[in-house]
């Protein structure tokens, strides 16, 4: 009877193995057929690590001394986000946090950054528009949940605020967090998404906030 258990639990495991390569091809498909210049990275705590080598969906994602190393879900959204980013004339975005093996400020739960499905933006640049830093450019307290926008005072902080409006409402995060959810916010937009297996469809749910 034993010997029939291990036979069966060994039978799932090799099943469950099996689905989760499949999910994996099936994301790396994706971000092939996307045509973003990619290769495989394996990191502790990503299930299907990818360093991004190229720009993601028009937009060079650059970092001072770091890779861009992700999981493949987060590259697909930051993909097909692009279009927001390149519509407001911004086509480099620098981020300070990609993957990252820390905890939640004040807890003991991991952050999604262990798992390489959150990055921290805290600047993006166009040719016309420039530098534009978060912790200097945006807004607080503008909007509602009926008016998103609100009245910004200047440029770039109505660009700003039109990106963040626009990647909540799109549906290809789980989670948008910039200055107006807390102080360890203060300077950059924190992009969450859930893992490829969990997410039915990769969707834009709204059209562009112009």
């Amino acid at each position: 009877m034993m010997t029939v258990r291990i036979a069966v639990a060994l039978g799932l495991l090799g099943r469950l193995t099996t689905a989760a390569h499949a999910e994996d091809a099936s994301c790396r498909a994706e971000l092939a057929a996307r045509k973003v210049a990619f290769k495989p990275a394996s990191r502790p705590g990503i299930v299907d690590g990818v360093e991004v080598t190229g720009a993601l969906g028009g937009v060079a994602f650059t970092s001072e001394d770091q890779p861009l190393v992700i999981d493949c879900s987060l590259a697909v959204s930051l993909d097909e986000a692009g279009r927001y980013l390149l519509a407001l004339g911004l086509d480099q975005a620098g981020f300070v946090s990609a993957y990252s093996r820390r905890n939640v400020r004040n807890t003991d739960r991991p952050s999604k950054h262990s798992y390489g499905l959150a990055i921290d933006v805290s600047s993006f640049r166009g040719r016309e528009l420039g530098a534009l830093r978060v912790d200097g450019d945006f807004e607080q307290g503008l909007g509602g949940d009926v008016d998103c926008i609100g009245k910004p005072a200047t440029q770039g902080g109505a660009v700003l605020k039109i990106l963040q409006c626009q990647l909540v409402r799109s549906g290809l995060f789980h989670l948008v967090l910039t200055p107006d959810y807390d102080d360890a916010h203060h300077d950059h937009f924190h992009l969450e998404v859930k893992p490829w297996r969990e997410r039915s469809t990769l969707r834009a749910a709204q059209p562009a906030i112009h």
